[in-house]
């Protein structure tokens, strides 16, 4: 049996505290970064520095996300 595994914003997302405007501004921030040669950052922390997610959003999100990955 196959279960998809959700990437971080895809979560943030189905939580409600996240829309995908932001996503998408986060991800670009992301590529320009890494464009420019600049120290590569986790997603939830570009999202955690503009303000677009609590640290307890983050927090849930990646429990979630960790359970995804434990065997059913």
């Amino acid at each position: 049996m196959t279960t998809k595994k959700y990437l971080l914003g895809e979560i943030l997302i189905s939580l409600g505290v996240l829309t995908e405007v932001q996503l998408n501004l986060a991800l670009k921030k992301q590529e320009e970064m890494d464009a420019q040669g600049k120290e590569h950052k986790p997603i939830g922390q570009i999202l955690l520095e503009h303000g677009f997610i609590s640290p307890n959003d983050l927090i849930e999100a990646i429990k979630i996300q960790t359970k995804q990955k434990e065997p059913i």
